[in-house]
C-alpha cells in the first residue's frame, strides 16, 4: 500500500512538473507575427520593413512570417478578425476597423496616404489643369477600390466614385475611360503610372487632394501582447531616429516629385476618421514645409 502511495505521489509530482515545464515552454516560444502578402510591391518594401523595425526594437522574442496569400483589404481585415493565418495588417484607419480590430495608433507613413495625386489619361491634361475647386472636380468620375477607406471620404465630398476590386483593375478601367481621375497616394502613383504608361496614363501635375488619414498596424483584439510590442517598438524607433531614417529612405523622392507646395490642394474632410486619431501630435504627421 505504501509503495502504491509513493508511486502515485511520484507520478503526480512528475505530471505537475511536466505541466509546469509545458507552460514555461509555451511562454518561451517566440511571438508569432504573421502578415498577409502585400498586393502592392511598394508595400513589401516599406510597410514590411517598418514591421521588421518595430519588432526588432520591441525587446520581444518574435518570429516574423508571411501568409502566402495576396488578400484584398477586406479579406485581410476579415482574416485578422476571425481567422488564424494573420496576426497583423497595415491599413488606413476607419471607425469600423477600430471597432473590429485593435489599432496601434502611430501613423506608419506620417499621413502620406491622405495626400493624393491623380493618374489620368494623357489627353485629359488640359481638363484637369483648369480645375481649381472641388465643385469643378465633381464634374469628373473618380476611380477607387470598392473596399478602400478612401472611397467613403471621396463620396462624402460629393464626388462621383466608380469602384473596382484592385489597383490593377482600376488602371485598366481608367484606360477604357470608365472614369477620369484615379487618386493615388504620392507613394503609389509614380510607379503605377510608369507601369501603365503604354496605355496612355500620366501623372496629373496641377492638383492634389488632401484629407487626414492614418495607416496603422492592426492586430486582433485578443492579441494585446502584439499590439503592446508593436507600439513599444515604434516609439523606440521614433525616439532613436530609425523610424525617421526609414521613412526618408523610402519617401523623400516621392515627396520631391509630388511638389505639393506648387499644386492646387483641395481639402476634403474625413468623416470616418476615429476621434482617437492623434492629430494633435504634430511630430507624427508629414506636412509640406513650404505650404
Amino acid at each position: 500500500m505504501m509503495q502504491c502511495s509513493l508511486r502515485c505521489n511520484f507520478l503526480s509530482l512528475l505530471a505537475g512538473c511536466v505541466l509546469a515545464w509545458s507552460a514555461c515552454a509555451a511562454r518561451a516560444e517566440p511571438l508569432r507575427v504573421a502578415y498577409p502578402q502585400p498586393q502592392i510591391e511598394l508595400d513589401r518594401g516599406y510597410f514590411v520593413k517598418m514591421l521588421e523595425l518595430a519588432m526588432s526594437k520591441s525587446r520581444v522574442d518574435y518570429k516574423l512570417q508571411s501568409w502566402d496569400v495576396k488578400a484584398i483589404k477586406g479579406r485581410a481585415v476579415h482574416e485578422l478578425a476571425y481567422g488564424s493565418n494573420v496576426d497583423v495588417i497595415w491599413a488606413m484607419t476607419t471607425r469600423e476597423r477600430e471597432q473590429q480590430l485593435l489599432p496601434v495608433r502611430i501613423p506608419l507613413d506620417m499621413g502620406l496616404a491622405g495626400w493624393r495625386i491623380g493618374a489620368i489619361n494623357a489627353q485629359d491634361r488640359a481638363k484637369f489643369e483648369a480645375v481649381r475647386t472641388l465643385d469643378q472636380l465633381r464634374q469628373f468620375k473618380i476611380g477607387q477600390g470598392y473596399d478602400w477607406a478612401d472611397t467613403t471620404v471621396l463620396k462624402a465630398s460629393g464626388l462621383d466614385v466608380v469602384t473596382g476590386a484592385t489597383a490593377d483593375n482600376l488602371h485598366a478601367m481608367l484606360a477604357v475611360k470608365r472614369f477620369d481621375y484615379f487618386p493615388r497616394s504620392i507613394r503609389q502613383v509614380w510607379g503605377e503610372v510608369e507601369q501603365h504608361a503604354a496605355q496612355g496614363e500620366v501623372v496629373e501635375m496641377t492638383l492634389a487632394l488632401h484629407y487626414p488619414a492614418a495607416v496603422y498596424f492592426f492586430v486582433n483584439k485578443n492579441n494585446p501582447a502584439l499590439a503592446a510590442a508593436l507600439e513599444a517598438g515604434l516609439r523606440q524607433a521614433r525616439k532613436d531616429g530609425s523610424f525617421d531614417k526609414l521613412f526618408r529612405s523610402y519617401n523623400t523622392d516621392f515627396i520631391r516629385r509630388a511638389d505639393l507646395g506648387h499644386r492646387v490642394v483641395l481639402e476634403l474632410p474625413n468623416p470616418d476618421l476615429p476621434a482617437e486619431t492623434p492629430l494633435q501630435q504634430k511630430d507624427l504627421w508629414y506636412w509640406p514645409s513650404h505650404r
